[in-house]
């Protein structure tokens, strides 16, 4: 059983994101719908994507707190409870500022409970550091597969029964799970690997956390956090309004950005294990170069005809979407193991809250403020290549390190 029980809790923490992340990022299918119903501006609705990203990073070091505190299985309870009462609140919203408070606020709580912390928590106590990028990229890959199959339903849901009713399915698949992670058996799992838990008690206990503020590598990854973040929210929260300005068809456009989602953990895997055999750098640029591509191949799909350029913006920003939260994760680790490793991995994490709060936010206001989208290519495509020096000077710095 032991040999098996690690990639067994890799498929845990996969299958409680696709429950949770996975249905808080359906939001870009509800926005014309949410927009339509609350008489709403694009920005008034896609800031509430903005608080759920805010509320993920910003909560990050709440999660770890809990974890600590009470253990997994508190966390893994709390957070799928939240997920749950998200979409039930939701479905019942009359004013915009319940959606804020129910997909914002609470949503984002249960994304920063079953997501990187929880991974991070998890896995680090099952797979040494050479197999820990690729195990932490398929649990960070849950997004972008659950997006296969949720962005349809929800564009389904919504068609045949309207956004509220979406909601209350939503709300009954994240309960479903809430007695099964009840009843698992926590105590074996929190023990981790026989010599990963002797090696644990007998470890440095590693840099503390004023230490880490302290040195350019913990700024370099939270910055990367940030500013990835800034690129790809946002554009992402619009990408599917955009097309269907742009005259596409709801449900194909829907089955586009649902096959962006099926490469996203192709990337996520593949850029990992990259970066684990030694090329760090170079699958931090090479993520960052395909998704800056991508955000100029959407800019130039004008209409039904331009396919090549739909595909070609799915094959790219879709392969390297989600690459690199993973390879974050994975350097953090490897640089702040030890007994202050969820404090200071909590404290990265607000970098990417505070970065998706502010992209789905200003991408919004540019769309509003100049009735296009130019601006928001741009912001989008800075932000990235902003983020890639960022992200390669630490992912360099590792790989001297390592030599």
């Amino acid at each position: 059983m032991s040999r098996f029980l690690p990639w067994t809790l890799v498929a845990l923490c996969f299958v409680v994101g696709v429950a949770s992340r996975s249905i808080s990022d359906s939001l870009v299918v509800f926005v014309p719908a949410l927009q339509n119903a609350f008489d709403a501006s694009r920005s008034a609705i896609t800031v509430v994507y903005s608080f759920a990203l805010l509320v993920g990073g910003t909560g990050a070091p709440l999660a770890g707190w809990i974890v600590d505190r009470f253990g997994l299985r508190a966390l893994t309870v709390i957070g799928m409870s939240a997920a749950a009462l998200a979409t039930a609140s939701a479905s019942q919203a009359t004013e915009v500022w319940h959606l804020y408070l129910c997909l914002g606020v609470v949503m984002g709580f249960a994304g920063a409970s079953l997501s990187g912390v929880l991974s991070a928590s998890l896995l680090g106590r099952w797979f040494p550091g050479h197999r820990l990028g690729v195990a932490l990229a398929v649990a960070w890959s849950a997004s972008g597969v659950g997006a296969i199959v949720v962005l349809p339903l929800a564009q389904h849901l919504i068609v045949t029964g309207g956004w509220r009713h979406a909601y209350i399915v939503f709300a009954i698949i994240s309960a479903v799970f809430i007695p099964v992670l009840l009843f698992l058996p926590w105590r074996r799992i929190e023990r981790g690997a026989p010599g990963l838990a002797r090696l644990r008690a007998t470890a440095n206990p590693g840099p503390t956390v004023r230490e880490a503020v302290r040195d350019w590598p913990f700024w370099a990854l939270t910055f990367s956090f940030g500013l990835t973040s800034i690129g790809i929210f946002s554009l992402v929260p619009q990408t599917m309004v955009y097309l269907l300005e742009r005259g596409l068809d709801g449900a194909y456009a829907a089955r586009a950005l649902a096959v962006a989602g099926f490469l996203t953990p192709l990337g996520m895997i593949g850029f990992s294990w990259l970066a684990d055999r030694g090329g760090r750098r170079l699958a931090a640029v090479m993520a960052y170069a395909c998704s800056i591509l991508g955000v100029g191949a959407l800019a130039l799909v004008r209409g039904p005809g331009d396919d090549f350029w739909l595909w070609t913006f799915v094959l790219l920003f879709g392969g390297s979407q989600g690459s690199r939260g993973p390879m974050i994760s994975t350097l953090a680790t490897l640089r702040y193991r030890g007994i202050h490793f969820g404090r200071i991995y909590g404290l990265i994490s607000i970098g990417m809250g505070l970065g998706g709060f502010f992209g789905a936010w200003v991408g919004g206001l540019l769309h509003d403020w100049t009735d296009g989208y130019a601006a928001v290519f741009i912001l989008s495509a800075a932000a990235l290549m902003l983020a890639a020096a960022s992200l390669g000077s630490e992912a360099g710095a590792r790989e001297r390190l390592s030599r």
